[in-house]
């Protein structure tokens, strides 16, 4: 990183260690009080809960603060990387992106009951225009203890990144090509069929409009870059072509385009911020979206 003063970089670097050895210190206060308020129990009963709501006071505060940085960190440095790494015309929201009706029409998953989506980015690599986000997808789930007591907690079955490629030219057919399917997967009426690849048919399987599709679109190549993509993420894939769109689900790939507050703003941590800002336009490469093939109507 410059040693330049007006560097935005070096300016939210120390507002990055200010805030950390803050949270520390917070974190450090919280639980002390907690101790001493166990600690005095049986000496002042009341006095645990003073504690203990002091202790809540402080870790809220701390956390707050922590948010802000983060939300301002993206709109200073996120923002700036997104616009070097893929053009002025690239477009980045913190909050917002891919529809969840949209999501929701692929029959990838189950309708959920609670969703978010956040860290939305657009833009026109190569040519082709592409859209990608943050989503999560989760569960309502209800418990009952023996009192008759309801609890209602909301679980996550699917929690990672959406990628939707437009190609010019709407294939008129349809392709999904999932490994560990998330709740609620259809797949109907697609028909399944499988490859001639043996490593590839034990990891996706895959179903399509016909097997005459299928395999115009699953070539061998295109079959040996999903299986490099699929060693980098363990927690599930989903490609599903549809209406001339090419959407890519990759499930438990954590948040992307966050900073880790204990950590230095510095090369390493940039560079994974990158790679996260620059996962579309590396499918488009490696899959080769970009060729006639997706874009010429013949």
């Amino acid at each position: 990183m410059e040693n330049d003063k007006n560097n935005p970089y070096e300016e939210i670097e120390k507002e990055r260690k200010s805030i950390y050895n803050k949270c520390r210190l917070g974190y450090l206060i919280a639980g002390l009080l907690v101790v001493i308020g166990i600690a005095t129990f049986f000496i002042i009963p009341f006095l645990v809960i003073i504690f203990i709501l002091i202790a809540i006071v402080i870790i809220v505060i701390t956390s707050s603060k922590v948010n802000q940085f983060k939300k301002k960190f993206k709109e200073i440095v996120v923002k700036k990387m997104v616009k070097e790494e893929l053009g002025s015309e690239a477009v980045y929201k913190i909050n917002g992106g891919i529809s969840i009706n949209e999501i929701n029409s692929l029959k990838i998953a189950q309708a959920p009951d609670r969703s978010y989506t956040e860290d939305y980015i657009s833009c026109t690599y190569n040519g082709v225009f592409y859209e990608m986000c943050d989503c999560r997808l989760e569960q309502k789930v209800e418990t009952h203890d023996s009192n008759g007591h309801t609890q209602v907690t909301y679980q996550a079955y699917f929690k990672g990144r959406v990628i939707k490629i437009d190609f010019k030219r709407d294939l008129k057919m349809e392709l999904k090509v999932v490994n560990n399917p998330a709740r609620g997967f259809q797949y109907r009426p697609l028909v399944p069929f499988q490859t001639e690849v043996i490593e590839f048919n034990k990891k996706f399987k895959c179903y399509a409009s016909s097997e005459e599709d299928g395999f115009y679109i699953l070539t061998p190549m295109l079959i040996q870059k999903m299986l490099e993509l699929e060693k980098m993420y363990k927690g599930g894939l989903y490609y599903v072509i549809m209406k001339g769109n090419l959407y890519v689900f990759i499930n438990n790939s954590g948040d992307s385009l966050e900073i880790s507050l204990s950590k230095p703003l510095e090369e390493k941590q940039l560079e994974r911020i990158k790679s996260d800002i620059l996962i579309g336009a590396s499918i488009i490469n490696e899959f080769r979206m970009d060729s006639d093939k997706y874009n010429v109507d013949r």
